[in-house]
């Protein structure tokens, strides 16, 4: 008994024992867990103090404004970015509305608005950015960009709505200045800055528009292609600054007869162009030309001078065989060269005529070149006749192109295009060597006497080398200089009048060649230039030879370029002659050579030798016999009168 007693109380001393041990060890556990809890909190404590103090110091030093509002607006706090940026201290907005103190009084809504006022979270408004112009507090104006933000701090609370302000008037200033900039190179790009007037990425654009609305609404569109006439001439003659006057003064008589019917603009250098949004057809258009072109005849003062000009103008519709802007252009543009292979200063209108005319001149185009090279280029020979002596006095060369398909092709078809292509010293140089073979060829024969003359292009005028080629030519086919006469256009030679035209005019007479001026008295060179141009001679445009005996005033003017030119020791040769009155006349009035179709046709060498063996001479020269007194008499008669 005693035993169990004492093991029983063994055993309750061993659990008393043990349980002590494990709470022991429970709460030391406890006391382990608690401590690290509370490391927790305090070093979660400890970060969000760091957070706070983080965005502390954003919200202080923010380049941004910052405000929070309550719904009706009213500032409930704001930072010190946006107190430097308005100029009030946050006391001062404090519970205030922004649309009370910051938008200008010009613009700034009435109280009864600000104080209606209210957010409305839900309309998704707030979900965008709002530039606004505002004033400081010292009354400088100022661009504003606001965002929004909804946010709800207490369950129980309304939201509030945070505002970042940013001024953005730097940024503003720099877009206007750049939208400024756009605008003028917009201008820029499609305005003249001499005329003002639409340029040509400008009317083509506009013709674009304009053609594809009259194809769809079943109208007529229409174009008018206007070129000055002599405007290269006025412009090297008077001047730049008087060629200005003279775009500036087409471009204010065009728009002022134009109106608003239609859109006038420079197409480049001395061409406008006129389109019309709608046109009853060719009529109409024609009568707007007609003004133009006799409002642009009409002589202009531009400071010292009268300047007197013209012009041509072609004109297109739009319609079946025109349906673009491209097309349009090119018929107007077939139309005007229709007018300047007539004598400029007209108006003509597109046909399917021009069209044929047009294709076979683009044809010719692509061809001309591969044909110098070929040789299908070659000169035929018109002779001239010296009326004092009674005897041929020479031939001219005149090009000619023999085209496999079209036959002998005249230099009226060709020499444009050459020009216009960069050919003319090429084809300049295929007309000197047939011309100077033709002349040794001539010699050969026994005609040493006989003299050769040949067209000269500005192109080769311009070339440097041009005389030092024709010197070696000449010399190598065993001829003389003095038996060569180079022929240069008027209106040419006046485009290089303070250039190196005259240079090459020197150096041409330095050598011994014989220089006469082709067409006179069709251009702008005049009798008052003679003396400053080193010509030996003239020759008589065939418009006035064929004028004069029908024109009291054209033969007065032929009489007196004879007499004045017999004066300055200078030489005349008068072309067109096709009636033996006009060789009468020509004859009394002094003139010392004639050519024409009266005297005989341009033919090829062979032709022209067996002319001269068989003394081909025309029935108007055999009728006319020389007579030398007669000149003498005439010119002591023109001297006293």
């Amino acid at each position: 008994m005693v035993i169990v007693v004492q093991f029983l109380v063994l055993l309750l001393g061993c659990l008393l024992g043990g349980g002590v041990v494990y709470y022991a060890r429970r709460n030391r556990e406890a006391r382990v867990n608690y401590g690290k809890k509370l490391k927790n909190v305090n070093q979660k404590l400890h970060e969000l103090r760091a957070e706070n103090a983080v965005m502390a110091l954003i919200l202080e030093n923010a380049n941004d404004g910052i405000l929070i509002q309550d719904l009706e607006g009213h500032i409930e706090w704001s930072n010190p970015a946006y107190s430097k940026m308005t100029g009030f201290s946050a006391e001062e907005i404090l519970g205030r509305k922004p649309q009370e103190f910051v938008i200008p009084p010009d613009i700034r809504p009435s109280q009864a608005e600000i104080d209606e006022f209210h957010y409305d979270v839900t309309s998704g408004v707030l979900e965008d950015f709002e530039c606004i112009l505002n004033i400081r507090k010292n009354g400088e104006h100022f661009w504003n960009q606001l965002s929004f933000a909804v946010a709800k701090f207490n369950d129980d609370e309304d939201p509030k709505v945070i505002i970042i302000a940013r001024e953005i008037t730097q940024q503003r200033n720099n877009e206007e200045e750049l939208r400024r900039s756009e605008l003028l190179n917009k201008e820029l790009a499609e305005y003249d800055s001499l005329t003002g007037l639409p340029n040509r990425m400008k009317l083509s654009k506009h013709l674009d528009e304009v053609v594809k609305y009259a194809m769809r609404n079943n109208k007529t569109a229409g174009v008018l292609h206007i070129d000055l006439d002599q405007f290269k001439s006025i412009n090297d003659t008077l001047g730049h600054a008087v060629g200005d006057q003279v775009l500036i003064h087409a471009a204010t008589e065009m728009t002022r007869i134009v109106g608003d019917m239609g859109m006038v603009g420079r197409f480049g250098g001395d061409e406008f162009l006129v389109v019309f949004e709608e046109t009853l057809g060719f009529e109409p258009l024609k009568g707007i030309a007609e003004k133009i072109l006799a409002a642009l005849e009409r002589p202009f003062h531009s400071g010292d001078h009268v300047v007197q000009f013209g012009c041509s103008i072609g004109i297109a519709i739009s319609g079946e065989h025109a349906t673009n802007e491209n097309d349009l252009i090119k018929h107007a543009d077939v139309a005007l060269y229709e007018v300047k292979r007539n004598g400029r200063h007209g108006i003509s209108c597109f046909n399917r005529d021009l069209g044929t005319v047009y294709e076979r001149r683009m044809e010719l185009s692509s061809q001309l070149g591969p044909a110098i090279d070929e040789g299908q280029l070659a000169v035929e020979l018109q002779p001239q006749y010296n009326l004092e002596l009674g005897a041929v006095h020479g031939f001219e060369a005149l090009i000619r192109w023999y085209h496999p398909v079209y036959g002998k092709l005249p230099p009226q078809e060709f020499l444009t295009i050459a020009e216009q292509n960069g050919m003319m010293a090429r084809v300049d140089h295929v007309a000197m060597c047939g011309a100077l073979d033709a002349l040794q060829f001539m010699h050969a024969e026994g005609h040493t006497h006989l003299r050769i003359s040949m067209n000269v292009s500005t192109a080769t005028l311009n070339k440097p080398t041009f005389i030092r080629e024709l010197v070696s030519a000449v010399k190598l086919r065993g001829l003389k200089n003095e038996s060569v006469t180079i022929e240069v256009l008027e209106t040419n030679l006046l485009e290089g009048m303070n250039g190196s035209n005259l240079e090459t005019i020197r150096e041409a007479c330095n050598e011994g060649f014989q220089v006469e001026l082709d067409d006179f008295g069709m251009g702008y060179a005049g009798l008052a230039h003679l003396t400053r141009i080193a010509t030996h001679g003239v020759k008589i445009d065939r418009a006035m030879v064929r004028n004069m005996l029908l024109d009291p005033a054209t033969l007065t003017i032929v009489r007196t370029i004879i007499a004045l030119c017999s004066e300055l020791g200078m030489s005349v040769v008068a072309e067109g002659i096709e009636e033996i009155e006009q060789a009468e006349e020509l004859q009394a009035a002094g003139c010392t050579v004639i050519q024409g179709f009266g005297v005989g046709h341009p033919m090829p060498l062979e032709q022209a030798l067996r002319w001269l063996q068989r003394s081909e001479v025309s029935p108007i020269i055999s009728n006319i016999s020389p007579t030398y007194r007669q000149f003498d008499e005439l010119r002591e008669y023109l001297k006293s009168s």
